[in-house]
């Protein structure tokens, strides 16, 4: 039960990015910047207690020490503290990653599918894996992005066979709309750069430990960020400002 809680706990205050002690322990590593544990107790143990603060009310060096004990036996930490390629793998897979600035060609890549009821555990998938491109909802089932990943969607259309459901197209022009206010009214945009505003405006002021919790207000922020290509961003844009606040390296 007390996992659970705790669990809870570590969901709530990540926003759903991490959900284990074990993952906490490997981003509070990586953002001290991979301290050696065993050589380093003095000084790590302090930092992690009050890093994990209220989220580890009992027996917090137990805990602490079980975390690095089952990352080291699953391979994502070496015995000196250091995170493995497969421990920054694994962070890779939870934490949402701030892409490279991309160039538009000024074209709109649509999706649009007609995939029968009892499909429908199909269709959901379907759906879950455009949005994980950064397409957004035109209509009911239409997806568009100026990015061209309908290569991306053919593979998933052929593995789940859907082809006979599914229709690919591209156009330079999607109604009479210019491209930056149709990219608004999909994406919300604005209520997206309002948000970067804040978090800014916070961490800018925050002391090293609400710096700590603040960087996953910033990772919640970047999953609805749909980061499309500078030409289709309001001219305000200040998710590049939040990322360089955040100075977090998986590679």
């Amino acid at each position: 039960m007390r996992n659970k809680e705790l669990s809870k706990k570590i969901l709530k205050r990540t926003f759903g990015i991490l959900a284990t002690v074990v993952d906490l322990f490997l981003f509070s590593l990586l953002i001290m910047g991979e301290v050696a544990f065993s050589g380093c107790d003095a000084y790590l143990m302090p930092k992690l207690q009050k890093r994990l603060g209220r989220l580890l009310l009992k027996d917090r060096d137990r805990i602490i020490r079980n975390a690095f004990n089952h990352a080291f036996s699953q391979g994502w930490l070496k015995k000196d503290g250091k995170l493995t390629a497969e421990g920054k793998e694994r962070l890779k897979n939870l934490i949402p990653v701030y892409l490279p600035q991309r160039c538009w060609d000024e074209k709109w890549y649509l999706v649009i599918f007609d995939i029968p009821e009892k499909m429908k555990r199909k269709r959901d998938i379907l759906r879950e894996k455009l949005k994980l491109l950064g397409f957004g909802q035109l209509q009911a089932s239409v997806w568009i992005s100026p990015i061209n990943y309908l290569g991306n969607i053919e593979e998933i259309i052929k593995y789940y066979n859907l082809e006979p459901y599914v229709i690919f197209s591209e156009t330079e022009k999607i109604g009479k709309e210019t491209s930056q206010v149709l990219a608004e009214r999909i994406w919300g945009l604005k209520a997206i750069n309002k948000e970067y505003k804040k978090f800014i405006s916070q961490y800018e002021k925050a002391d090293e430990l609400e710096k700590f919790w603040l960087k996953f207000q910033y990772f919640n922020i970047l999953r609805k960020d749909p980061q499309l290509p500078k030409k289709l961003l309001p001219e305000d844009w200040l998710g590049k400002k939040a990322k360089k606040l955040i100075k977090i390296k998986l590679i």
